[in-house]
Formats: C-alpha cells, structure tokens, sequence
C-alpha cells in the first residue's frame, strides 16, 4: 500500500507490480501472498497493469488487473479479506 501511496499516477500507469509476502516477526519468505480487496481498489485506482505475486520460489503467478475490474467480487456480492 504505501508503494501505491507514496508514487505518482503518471509513473504507475500501465505499470507492473511485483508482489511478495514476508513475515514481519520472522523477516522469513512465506509463500502465497495476495491482495485484499482494498489492495486491489488502489491497484486498479493506480493504472497498474498487471501485478506478479510469486507462489514460491520457482513458481509466479501473473495476474491481469482487467480481470479484477471485470469480475468485481464486490460487484457479484462476494466479498473477500
């Protein structure tokens, strides 16, 4: 959130995010980060293109915002947190 915050939406828009998941108490890698449903409003909101969340440590998962914007879980009453 605060990469979103604290950039210019002209340098974000089209964009690419790269998303990992650390644990904060242990500073360790933790696999299968994501992105809460406020997370999402600001990445779309940014003019993100797409956002990488790496699984593991072999594995990427590439994700399109568009299709966050297409398939709103609020828009089809399937709120996630």
């Amino acid at each position: 959130m605060n990469a979103l915050i604290s950039g210019a939406r002209k340098d974000m828009l089209g964009g690419t995010l790269y998303l990992v998941q650390y644990r904060t108490d242990s500073g360790e890698y933790e696999e299968g980060a994501g992105c809460c449903q406020m997370c999402r409003k600001m990445i779309i909101n940014a003019g993100i293109k797409q956002v990488i969340v790496r699984e593991n440590d072999d594995k990427y998962n590439k994700i399109d915002v568009q299709e966050w914007i297409e398939n709103d879980d609020l828009l089809l009453g399937k709120i996630t947190y």
